[in-house]
Order: structure tokens, then C-alpha cells, then sequence
């Protein structure tokens, strides 16, 4: 004889959906979280460092070009590089985040290129890019200028080296003539020495203004 018990329809287990989908909730809103605070960060020019981080990052981003200066083959004629300091229009606060000490600034150097011919420079580019494939760099490749622009029928190179730092070698903007730019990340620093350090003095981005390059100011 069959019982009632047997005649009813097995239980199911308790449905686990729930808990599964509250854990990818919790994850989604941690992400979001994650993603909106590093957009803001993004937006206010990121994290505030101190003046001796700045200086810091000067002397690195300085010796980053002077390396590659030094690594170009063929050499330019001048041996010994002598940087152009540029100053940023576009690394400033225009939202009002910056408060109280807090400035930024921008480093970034060129270096102008003698080459007897056009021909030692384009070799000087295609072993700069082959160079810099070879250390797993991310190489992008410029194309020359067309006729009747400045620079034309020099082609150019661009690489990224880490912590925000640029690399081209390349026609320059204004002058058409070759030349390599090394360009820094925008920089929030608290200023806390004033006056005592200012990039815009530093001609040759070693970190420190000296009292020959304050004279020259």
C-alpha cells in the first residue's frame, strides 16, 4: 500500500540564487566605486605628493631623455646635451581643486638634433624604434610631414617609459627641425619650501635651482 508521503513530489533544494546574486551586486558596486574614484582622481590631476617627490621626478625625467640623447646612433654632432626647458598650458587647475599649497607642474625638456643629412637622422630613428621594441615598448611611429610642411619627409618615433613619461623623436612643431622631446605627467605637490624650488628656474631639470640659473631668472 502506498502511503501519502510517497505519493508527494520530492522537495527542491533551496534555491541559491539569492545569495549569488546579492555577492555580484556587492562586487558590481565595489567596482563602480573603484572606477568613479580613480575618475575623480583623474579629473583633480591625481594623487598630491611633496616637493621633494617633484624634484624627484624632474631629475627622472630629465635623466630619461638624456639617455636616450646619449643611446641615439648616429650621434648627433653635439655630444653633450644641453635641454630646452618647456613650461604647460594645459597641466593647470581649472576646476578649483588645488587648495592651500597645493600647485602642479609639468616637466618636460627637448633637445635639438644635429645631423649632417637627413639620412643620419632617419637611422638614428629606425634604431631608437628597433631598440626600444627589443625592451617591450609600446613604439608608435610618426609619419613624416608632407611637402610644403615643416619638417617634411622626416618621420618620427614615440615611446612611453612609465610613470606618465613621453619620448618622441620627431620634426618639432614650430621649427621643422629634428629634435627629442621628453615630456612628464602633470604633478600635484605641496609646495611647503615656497619659492625655493621652482621648475620654471630649473633649466637643466637636475631638481635643484642654482644660484646661476636664479640670476638668469
Amino acid at each position: 500500500m502506498i502511503s501519502m508521503q510517497q505519493l508527494q513530489p520530492p522537495s527542491r533544494p533551496a534555491s541559491r540564487k539569492g545569495p549569488v546574486i546579492a555577492t555580484v551586486a556587492v562586487l558590481v558596486v565595489v567596482a563602480l566605486t573603484a572606477l568613479v574614484a580613480k575618475g575623480c582622481q583623474a579629473v583633480t590631476g591625481g594623487p598630491v605628493g611633496s616637493t621633494d617627490d617633484f624634484r624627484a621626478y624632474v631629475r627622472s625625467t630629465t635623466k630619461t631623455g638624456e639617455d636616450v640623447y646619449r643611446g641615439l646612433s648616429p650621434a648627433p654632432r653635439d655630444a653633450t646635451p644641453y635641454p630646452t626647458k618647456e613650461g604647460s598650458s594645459s597641466c593647470v587647475d581649472d576646476f578649483g581643486f588645488d587648495t592651500g599649497d597645493t600647485t602642479r607642474d609639468q616637466p618636460a625638456f627637448t633637445w635639438s638634433l644635429e645631423y649632417a643629412t637627413e639620412a643620419g637622422y632617419r637611422s638614428a630613428v629606425a634604431g631608437l624604434a628597433r631598440r626600444w621594441r627589443k625592451e617591450g615598448r609600446d613604439v608608435e611611429e610618426i609619419p613624416a610631414p608632407g611637402p610644403g610642411e615643416k619638417g617634411a619627409g622626416l618621420p618620427g618615433v614615440s615611446a612611453a617609459f612609465g610613470d606618465g613619461i613621453e619620448v618622441s623623436v620627431r620634426p618639432g612643431w614650430y621649427s621643422g627641425k629634428p629634435e627629442l622631446r621628453v615630456e612628464g605627467r602633470c604633478f600635484r605637490y605641496e609646495d611647503t619650501y615656497g619659492d625655493a624650488y621652482d621648475y620654471m628656474d630649473d633649466d637643466n631639470g637636475d631638481g635643484v635651482v642654482d644660484d646661476l640659473e636664479r640670476s638668469d631668472g
